[in-house]
Formats: C-alpha cells, structure tokens, sequence
C-alpha cells in the first residue's frame, strides 16, 4: 500500500479543496489491491500504514485530515463512522 503522502504527489496536484485530480483512479487502484479483503484487513492496513508514516514523520494530522476529508464523501455512513473512528486513533500516534 502507498504511503498517504504519495496519494498527492501521484495525482499531479489538486484542484484546491485536498483532493487529487485523479481521485477516480486512486479509489479504483485501491478497491482492486483490496478486493476480496475484508473490512477489518482494509483497517488494519491502513492503520499499519499510517502508523508507520507517522513514526517516520512522514505523515502528519493535518495528511490524516486531507485523507479522511477526500475519502468520506465516497462512503456511506456506516463506513464514514468507521473511518473518523480510526482517523482519530491514528491521530493519537
């Protein structure tokens, strides 16, 4: 899984609000690395993910927002739900 920071630099930019270009393309790229996962294997790869990039430096509060802010439109409230949930904890790291 890439990192979050690589989401942006791989678009090409943004049209200002925090989302790539390409947003498209990133959500299909993911849904097909996960396809056939379960919920609980997407949320503990991404809180894996993350938890790396924060003990690297490489992902900061301000990345988790972005992420979660371009994501939660695209899911329904169950999910949105699940991912604050896990945005928060990854935020405490």
């Amino acid at each position: 899984m890439d990192d979050f920071n690589s989401y942006a630099k791989k678009s090409g930019g943004n049209k200002g609000n925090g989302a790539p270009d390409n947003i498209m393309k990133l959500v299909t790229s993911l849904a097909n690395k996960f396809d056939g996962k379960s919920q609980t294997e997407l949320i503990k790869a991404i809180y894996d993910e993350a938890k790396r990039g924060k003990e690297q430096g490489t992902l900061s509060n301000a990345d988790i927002d972005n992420f979660v802010n371009m994501l939660s439109p695209m899911i329904d409230a169950q999910k949105r739900k699940i991912l604050f949930k896990v945005a928060e904890e990854i935020k405490k790291i």
